[in-house]
């Protein structure tokens, strides 16, 4: 037991923080998504076939990065529902994620959103199944309906 307990405990730490950097994966795709998703269908009012110059479509991606709370922009959305759902086990406001939202003009216009965020495991050191921190990124591309 004193041989084995140490082992299954590292093992069963390394399962929680890999499976956590997994899930942190999924809610950064999940949260470009939602922000290109939500930029996509906004564009109603303007004028059709949309393109980035329309003056509507900076109003819709939120600027070039964001950071704070709301729901006025593609920016916005994406960074509350990562904001929302990813764990930290560092914690604090050095861990958020970094939201870019670009307007793309081939084939017709379409909204990118890229979510990256930086994930720290358990801080385990060397017995860590995650080194350091990782980079978790996410784009996510849709044309304007």
């Amino acid at each position: 037991f004193a041989i084995i307990f140490p082992l299954m405990l590292l093992l069963m730490f390394g399962i929680i923080e890999f499976g956590t950097m997994m899930y942190d994966q999924i809610m950064v795709t999940n949260a470009a998504r939602e922000g290109a998703r939500w930029g996509s269908v906004q564009s109603a009012p303007l004028a059709h076939p949309v393109s980035c110059g329309d003056p509507g479509i900076t109003a819709i991606q939120g600027g070039p990065s964001c950071s704070g709370s709301g729901s006025g922009s593609a920016c916005m959305v994406a960074s509350n529902y990562a904001a929302n759902t990813l764990i930290s086990y560092q914690g604090g406001n050095n861990n958020s994620p970094t939201i870019t939202v670009n307007c793309m003009s081939n084939n017709g216009a379409a909204i990118e959103v890229t979510v990256k965020y930086t994930f720290q495991g358990l801080g385990l050191g060397s017995l860590s199944a995650v080194q350091g921190s990782n980079n978790l990124s996410s784009t996510a591309v849709m044309y304007y309906e």
